[in-house]
């Protein structure tokens, strides 16, 4: 992702960010973001919080394709502001 422009865009860069891949421009982008944007860092938060439950459940394994397509749909939904 080349640019971070709203709270769409930036859920597009969240797993990135998370895994320390996103390129320094992009993740400079993505902080400014998080510092003004509370959707964001709610989405951050819940996607961490996500990844310890799964952890802790024993999750070694990757998260089925349908829970993750199920987060996704929900945090694009938060993004959009229709909760």
């Amino acid at each position: 992702m080349d640019e971070v422009v709203g709270c769409e865009a930036f859920l597009l860069c969240i797993s990135e960010y998370l895994d320390d891949d996103l390129r320094a421009e992009v993740r400079i982008q993505f902080e400014k973001h998080l510092k003004y944007c509370v959707n964001a860092r709610a989405m951050v938060h819940t996607v961490e919080q996500t990844i310890i439950l799964h952890r802790r459940a024993g999750g070694e394994e990757p998260m089925p394709e349908a829970v993750h397509e199920r987060l996704r749909d929900i945090l694009e939904k938060y993004a959009r502001g229709n909760e």
